[in-house]
Order: C-alpha cells, then structure tokens, then sequence
C-alpha cells in the first residue's frame, strides 16, 4: 500500500495503520527534513474518494487546531494525501499519569469547543466531525488538536450518511442512521468533558455535571443546542472562582439553600444567612424562588422600607416578586440568596448550595448524587449531634448542625459561626 514514486521525496519512518487497501504512514519531508502523515487508500475501495473528501473538508476551515493538508495526489492504483504530523499526547494517554484540575478540564474543554466551533462554522457549509474520543484528541500545552477527520461530512450531506462513529463516544442517532445535525458532535463533545470530569479533582463539581448532562442527553431535542452556547456555559463555570468586583465592591454571586424535604428550615436558614451577610457590611438580597416569603414579610414587620422592588429591615434584604402583571426591577448588585425550598433543579444554577436536611418524621428525603461537591455544604436542621454524625458517616461529607433557636428576631453566635466556616472556604468571600 506504499504508492509509488514517492521515495524521491519521502523516507517511510513507520507504518501506524495498515489493511489490504488503506495505509497511514509517518514518513520524513526530505526537501526540509520535516514530518507528516502519508494517508493512502486503494482506488477500487468503495471509500476512495474520502481521501479527496478529507482534503477539501479541511481546506476550508481556518483553524490552526486541525492538521494543515499539503497536498492530495494519485497513481494509477490509488489516492494518496500528505498532511501535518500534530506531535504531543493524545487525552488517552496524557491522563493515565495526570488529574486534572478543574482550571485545567475547562481550558481544555474550551479549546475543544473551539475547534469543533471552527467546523461547524465552515465558509463553505457546516462540516461534522462525528469522530470524537480521546484517541483523537491531541494536546500540545493547554491547546487541544484533532485529528483524523476520515468520517467527516458537511451537514449538506448528512441525510444520506452511513451510520458510523464509535460506540461510548458517538451520539446515538449518529448510530442508528437517524437524523444528523452539529447536535451530534455536542454530545460527543460532552462524553470528553464527561471522561475528562472522571479524572480530575473536579469529579463531584455540580455545575460540570449538570452541564454534561445537558450536552449529552439521548433526546437530541433537549440536548444543547449549539456548540458555542456549550462553550459559552464552560467559559461561565471557569468564571466562578474569579474576582468579579461589582460597583460597590461586593460579588454578583448566588448561593442557594434548598432542602431534601419540605419543613426543611430552608426559608429561616436563608433569611438568617442574608442578614448575616449585611451585618458583615456584604451587600446580600433574600429571594424565594417558589413562594412569596417577602410579600408576607412586608405586613408582619415593623419598620420596614420598601425601595425598587426591595424590602429592607435591619440587616435583612428582600426581593420582591409582584407577579407577571408588574413591571420588574433588576435586582440590585450584591449577593443573591436563594431560598430554593426543594427544587433542586434551581439550586444547581448557583455558585454554592448549602443543602439541608432535618429528622422530621414522615418526611420522604432526596440526597442528590451532586452533594459530595465541595461548593455544596450540609446543614442538619432539628436533629441531635449523634444523628448528625450518623448523616455524616453516611454520605463521607462533613455535617452542620444548625441551632435550636431561642429567638428569630436576632442572629444567635452560632448561626453566624457557621456560616462563617461556610464562606471562608469560598476564597472569593
């Protein structure tokens, strides 16, 4: 399968793939004593012209992340194409000896994004990669390059595709000869992040999971719709930890409380925390995302102001919903806590969750497989010290007991040391 003529020009340094009408060979440039990839394939095989097709898909697309084509040319037997040799580890190989930290999958992940981005916004029409997995991931630094693009089409031509991919990698539909749209690659895109998430430091993280399972939903019509808005949610997730200093010097952050049952304690707890963190001079807005706590609030305290769709009393902010019919105000800058009641769905929009769970009878609980992230912290509420170091052995995660309260109209030492262990550990509190 070496076409001939070409020794005059190219010394064969290996045979990497090789079948009775197909050969990949990495062989040396001697004009510049440069390497590249020597792909050839029989005239006489029904996929002859993927060689041809290959070349003209990446002619077209303006990216320095995929292998740059030199020349396509034929002998009387066959086709044969010389493109880039992209040297460095495949994601395979680099993560049997690293653990990614969670900065790292995601610059990663971005860059993949990228890639992907460029194909799918070809000049000439959409080209679908379809050939995700680690094997074909290259990475050089924190720069991810693909390679092998031997099954690629241009969406013009999806409808008459043959089914294949890989299996564990490639979408379903992409499998079974269904539909094909770019949708298909943004699944494969999420089982790489999802790979990548299984070895790193950030396998428990809440918000990469939940975004994986948005990119690899089986339902392509609830998947996520574009690879630029997956990229956009990842450059979000990287954002978390930063510093983001609003006007008046606090955080624009979220932190949600939600229970694992009704009569949790979440509202008491949320409201609590909310006037913890104004005494503390930290700008925090009090919103129940289900009910209307703060429209009850308005007619039971004394005192309180109401300003811009916001109720203030002491320390405690609230914000008011008046309803579809009223114009809305934008919340104002600051920390935005949620009180999510049981809707777990709403806390994951957050930055941190504080999850709580209380020994009320009768009471059907939901632990979701997510609390073992570190952004989520657990407080037992209406429980002894001995269930809750029962709760903590159970799920090998780190239990606050929350106080019985002697008072509700002032913080008690031991609400505010716990939640300052809470956000001492969040490095932008």
């Amino acid at each position: 399968m070496i076409p001939d003529g070409i020794e005059d020009r190219y010394d064969i340094v290996s045979v990497l793939r090789e079948t009775a009408a197909t050969a990949v060979l990495l062989v040396n440039y001697k004009t510049i004593g440069a390497l590249r990839i020597l792909k050839a394939i029989h005239r006489a095989h029904p996929d002859a012209f993927s060689i041809l097709s290959e070349a003209h898909l990446l002619q077209g697309i303006q990216s320095s992340q995929i292998p740059t084509i030199y020349s396509v040319e034929d002998t009387n037997e066959m086709y044969y194409l010389v493109e880039e040799f992209v040297e460095g580890q495949t994601l395979r190989e680099y993560l049997l000896d690293t653990k990614l930290t969670k900065t790292e999958l995601l610059k990663l992940a971005i860059s993949l994004c990228e890639v992907v981005e460029a194909l799918h916004n070809a000049k000439d029409g959409p080209v679908i990669y379809r050939d995700m997995k680690p094997e074909h991931i290259i990475l050089q630094g924190d720069v991810v390059r693909l390679i092998d693009f031997g099954i690629s089409i241009r969406k013009s031509e999806a409808a008459k595709a043959r089914p294949l991919g890989t299996k564990n990698w490639a979408a379903p539909e992409q499998l079974n000869g269904s539909f094909l749209d770019e949708r298909c690659d943004i699944y494969s895109v999420g089982k790489i992040i999802e790979f990548m998430q299984n070895n790193s430091y950030a396998k428990d993280d809440f918000r990469l999971k939940k975004l994986v399972s948005q990119a690899i939903n089986t339902d392509v019509n609830k998947r996520i719709d574009s690879i630029t808005n997956l990229k956009k949610q990842l450059c979000d997730l990287q954002n978390v930890k930063l510093n983001n200093i609003s006007e008046k010097g606090n955080l624009d952050k979220k932190i949600a409380v939600v229970g694992s049952s009704h009569s949790a304690g979440t509202t008491l707890i949320a409201i609590n925390m909310c006037r913890y963190l104004n005494k503390r001079k930290m700008d925090a807005y009090y919103k129940d995302v289900e009910g209307d706590t703060v429209q009850n609030l308005i007619s039971n305290l004394k005192d309180a102001k109401i300003k811009e769709g916001v109720l203030y009393h002491e320390y405690f902010k609230g914000i008011i919903d008046y309803g579809e019919a009223i114009e809305k105000y934008m919340p104002p800058k600051g920390i935005q806590i949620n009180d999510c009641g049981t809707n777990l769905d709403m806390a994951l929009e957050s930055d941190i969750v504080i999850f709580v769970t209380s020994s009320a009878p009768f009471k059907e609980k939901i632990i979701p497989d997510w609390i073992a992230s570190e952004s989520v912290y657990l407080i037992s509420n209406f429980t002894s010290k001995l269930e809750c170091i029962k709760l903590s052995k159970s799920l090998h995660k780190k239990v606050y007991m929350y106080p019985i309260l002697k008072s509700i109209k002032r913080l008690q030492k031991e609400e505010e040391r716990i939640f300052s262990t809470i956000l001492q550990n969040e490095k932008d509190f």
